[in-house]
């Protein structure tokens, strides 16, 4: 397998750090053909079988265009070949590589944000949201293979649903719903060592993604990663949050290297709070208050989902991630200037250009 890490990604050149846009170059369409594969095809009464794409070819198209450019669509691509060679560790690998792009050359990574001198933040966002939509790479990574158990490999899809206890799915032969399906499930998890890393990896690339959006656009402008996002959350909390499997060892092959499920302004909570504890669930740390929110979010969704609260829950994660500035410019944009007149340098709680 090639491989591609973070410090051979750009910069191409000094004027073009993610050098040109080969949107309609020969070497893009010919990737995006083999990533295509065939469809099954009927001349007269001859049937053509189709034929599913070669993804070590992709990989090295791909591999070989990141060479010439910084694109996130060529990005998305390599991380379908990674998920359909490797599983949920390739998709860990490619979302993380999306997420360091968009943290060095956020200004310069192709699709841009400005076409023939408009701003159009569309084209870069739909390849964004491409990472982790309903269909494609976000259909394959949630029907990649979890674990291996009792009932052989299941995948991130059925796991979920077995979590969930949905009652319209069938895995393994066996309700969803079935509670010793869950029971048995769960003890399997807290053994899944290497598992629980990825699913870190992968929480944490999504949250870089969705913050780079947030700090250069607006909050509004992310794209909703649930499809992906919300099983991934549900095998987290069942799993727990293996603080001592994430200071041990991490997936060296994932571009870039990632820590536990954290945010660079995380703050060690202060050792005289005591643990707020509400039925089974427990309150330790800001990521289980994230996670309770997720919890709540994803019950009104489908309990509930014509409730607006969940639009306001997930306000409130994305408030978690923010300084106290971008919070003020989130809730209240207009009260800015005031602020600025008091802090004097807003670049100093902000750490990002306001403008």
């Amino acid at each position: 397998m090639n491989t591609v890490l973070s410090n051979q990604i750009g910069p191409i050149s000094l004027e073009q750090p993610c050098g040109a846009d080969l949107e309609y170059d020969a070497a893009f369409t010919t990737l995006q053909q083999v990533a295509t594969g065939s469809r099954e095809q009927q001349f007269g009464e001859a049937l053509i079988p189709a034929v599913a794409p070669d993804w070590p070819h992709v990989e090295t198209l791909a591999v070989a265009l990141l060479s010439r450019t910084v694109d996130l669509r060529v990005i998305a691509l390599l991380t379908l070949a990674w998920t359909k060679m490797t599983g949920l560790a390739g998709y860990a690998r490619g979302l993380s590589l999306a997420a360091y792009v968009l943290d060095q050359y956020w200004e310069h990574v192709h699709p841009q944000l400005e076409t023939a001198g408009e701003f159009d933040p569309l084209p870069r966002l739909n390849a964004i949201a491409a990472l982790t939509d309903q269909q494609a790479l976000g259909r394959s990574a949630r029907g990649a293979p979890l674990l291996l158990w009792r009932f052989g490999q299941l995948s991130l899809r059925d796991a979920a649903a077995i979590l969930e206890r949905k009652q319209s799915a069938t895995v393994c032969g066996f309700p969803a719903s079935d509670v010793t399906l869950q029971t048995e499930l769960r003890a399997t998890l807290k053994g899944a060592r290497e598992e629980s890393m990825v699913i870190q990896q992968l929480l944490y690339a999504i949250e870089r993604i969705q913050r780079q959006i947030s700090v250069h656009l607006d909050s509004s402008w992310v794209p909703d990663p649930i499809a992906v996002e919300g099983p991934l959350r549900v095998v987290y909390q069942a799993i727990g949050e293996p603080s001592d499997i994430a200071s041990s060892s991490r997936c060296a092959e994932s571009p870039p290297p990632v820590p536990a499920i954290a945010t660079p302004t995380e703050r060690p909570h202060a050792g005289n709070v005591h643990t707020a504890a509400a039925g089974s669930m427990s309150i330790r740390t800001r990521e289980d208050v994230i996670a309770a929110l997720e919890n709540a979010c994803v019950y009104l969704e489908r309990a509930e989902p014509g409730h607006p609260v969940p639009l306001l829950l997930r306000r409130a994660q994305r408030l978690m991630h923010m300084t106290f500035y971008e919070i003020v410019r989130e809730l209240a944009p207009a009260a800015l200037p005031q602020l600025d007149v008091l802090t004097g340098q807003p670049e100093r709680l902000s750490g990002v250009a306001v403008n």
